[in-house]
């Protein structure tokens, strides 16, 4: 128990933590065994903590009472509270930052929590992830909410097999059952999980089950799973009394990385069936083939959630294309989309939100500085931001709502050259922020979102191309590098003023250059114009080129390595290397789940072909 006690001097307080039966005591015998008087300028209380702002300047009894009783928190933590107030310093430890952060959120003091916040953040793992999760849920932090979801959601099965999961109450339960994040491979983990929660305490939690079950989603059963069921439920609790889409949950999709025209398009005995696309599993270390798109050199290539988008690219005459296909994992097939409004190769292709941005570019008559911007749920394209300059062959990422531009190929004095900086576009604010590098800016170089910023992997440091009445003309022999470019994130965040439409250059110490960025370990070799994906936490560079030399090296590298590991596997087809192909990771139904949702297709649409 403790108390906010008044000073005769009006501008400051103090904290006594003691039992109740000694605060009289302890007011006019301050220094006594079992007593801890904290002497607090309410001035600096107020400061910090909206609670004890209204609680000083308000009419209530509180405001003029010398003693404040204060509930349910301990003397160590009210002490860490007021040592904060004064140093701005914590000393948080795994044992104390859990209640010091229900502490600060209710005492307000909101520095505290943010920073108890990062701190719990910080050291998440499968073991404490339940018991964030409903700490976040329960005192709505959504940076801590989201990660303990993320992570309790990855690792359900083992999760839901803890003591804390027993303890959870049924609305957390309910949003955890819910969720399309589960990591698991079969429906029946969750319907487990919730009756092992609900034999816990049959008494009091079977009431609840009916609820619960509207989370399972019973499509995705096998047909032994819902015979069980049906045993253990009933027929019609088993059928129609569960709810839920036929969406499989995260645990049932798996990675792969998928490679547009890695065929040689100069073979003129292969026709556009030929062309069929490729996937690569890094798990298994094989390679698959879909269905056919025909040949795409140079197009934009990119995946959102499950659907795998692929716009432009230079057709095997040399025409620039306008089209656009979606490809249907399920059927293994592709869809033709509503075209973009003007051809573009070199493009980048970049899902942010709900939406699909098709950047700059270039086509046979002109660099792009354009944008367009395609509405995923109605699948119609739209005007979009304009570039602050042409630009073709960057790298791009989407990251936090802001989508970067690295490097590439701009227009000076009719010749192309390699733009030396990064434009950010921030979709919230539809403003373009721009960014000088001192080096490290190329072009044909791969982009990729990692943990804390974008990276720009290989590429060629310059372009000795010229670019004459819509034609390219390679001037000189290229030379590629094998650094990796990362570029934080946040940079390009801390201007002056945003103006919509507008760019802004980022100024720094007075400078509108940024500082030197990060380089992460380099490649081992020279290569420009590889197809690079993210799998997992690892990066992954296929093919490639150095000038007129070709590649069909597959290397990965991930944090904690110090170099980048060549796999065994090479390129399919025995072409001696491949470059300038669309390339990214896309999520597949496993077998199990994918004849599933076939069946479920060819029942909803039984005369589609």
């Amino acid at each position: 128990m403790h108390y906010v006690t008044h000073t005769p001097m009006p501008t400051a307080v103090s904290v006594l933590q003691c039992p109740a039966v000694h605060c009289s005591h302890t007011l006019s015998h301050p220094y006594v065994n079992d007593v801890v008087l904290l002497p607090l300028f309410r001035v600096l209380l107020a400061a910090v903590s909206p609670y004890f702002r209204a609680m000083f300047t308000s009419p209530l009894v509180e405001s003029r009472l010398t003693e404040i009783r204060l509930e349910e928190v301990t003397p160590s933590v009210m002490e860490t509270v007021i040592q904060f107030v004064y140093t701005g310093e914590a000393g948080l430890c795994l044992d104390t930052a859990e209640d010091l952060f229900v502490a600060a959120n209710r005492l307000q003091v909101m520095p505290l929590q943010d920073l108890c916040s990062r701190f719990l953040f910080e050291h998440l793992s499968v073991d404490n992830c339940l018991g964030m999760y409903s700490l976040a849920r329960s005192h709505h932090d959504q940076l801590l909410l989201r990660a303990s979801l993320r992570l309790v959601a990855q690792h359900f099965p083992r999760v839901a097999r803890q003591k804390d999961f027993l303890l959870l109450d049924p609305g957390t339960l309910g949003s955890l059952l819910g969720s399309d994040r589960l990591g698991v491979d079969s429906e029946a983990e969750v319907y487990d999980a919730a009756r092992r929660w609900a034999e816990h305490q049959p008494l009091d939690r079977y009431s609840h089950m009916p609820a619960l079950l509207h989370h399972l989603r019973p499509g995705l059963l096998s047909l032994e799973e819902s015979r069980r069921l049906s045993q253990e439920l009933g027929p019609a609790a088993a059928g129609e009394g569960l709810g839920g889409p036929l969406r499989p949950r995260e645990g049932m999709f798996e990675k792969k990385i998928v490679c547009v025209d890695l065929k040689p398009r100069e073979d003129e005995s292969l026709n556009e069936r030929d062309f069929t696309v490729d996937c690569f599993d890094p798990r298994t270390g094989k390679w698959e083939k879909l269905a056919a798109l025909g040949s795409l050199l140079c197009p934009g290539c990119t995946a959102i959630g499950g659907r795998l988008f692929v716009a432009g690219g230079i057709l095997r005459g040399g025409t620039v294309s306008t089209e656009v296909h979606e490809y249907d994992s399920v059927l293994d097939r592709w869809q033709e989309r509503s075209p973009m409004v003007q051809p573009r190769a070199m493009l980048g292709l970049l899902g942010c939100g709900e939406s699909l941005y098709a950047l700059g570019g270039c086509n046979r008559g002109a660099m792009l500085d354009s944008c367009e911007i395609l509405d995923l749920a109605s699948l119609q394209w739209g005007p979009g931001p304009r570039l602050p300059l042409p630009l073709r062959s960057f790298a791009c990422a989407a990251l936090r709502g802001r989508i970067y531009l690295l490097g590439g190929t701009t227009l000076e004095q009719n010749r192309a050259v390699v733009h030396a900086g990064v434009l950010i576009y921030h979709t919230l604010t539809d403003s373009w922020t721009r960014v000088g590098l001192d080096s490290g800016a190329t072009c044909l170089a791969g982009g990729v979102a990692v943990r804390g910023g974008v990276c720009a992997i290989g590429g060629y440091m310059r372009d000795a191309t010229k670019f004459i009445d819509g034609n390219y003309t390679h001037l000189e022999p290229l030379d590629a590098t094998g650094r990796v470019l990362f570029f934080r994130e946040g940079r390009g965040s801390g201007v002056e003023r945003e103006v919509t439409g507008a760019v802004v250059a980022e100024r720094s110490g007075g400078s509108d250059r940024a500082p030197s960025p990060v380089v992460f370990p380099g490649l081992p070799r020279r290569i420009a114009a590889g197809g690079v994906a993210r799998w997992k936490r690892r990066i992954y560079v296929l093919g490639g080129e150095n000038g007129s030399r070709f590649y069909d090296s597959v290397y990965c590298w991930k944090p904690g390595w110090r170099s980048w590991v060549q796999r065994r596997e090479k390129l399919p087809g025995d072409t001696g290397g491949v470059s300038q192909f669309g390339c990214t990771t896309l999520k597949f139904p496993k077998k199990h789940i994918l004849s599933r949702l076939r069946l479920a297709r060819e029942d909803r649409n039984p005369d589609d072909d």
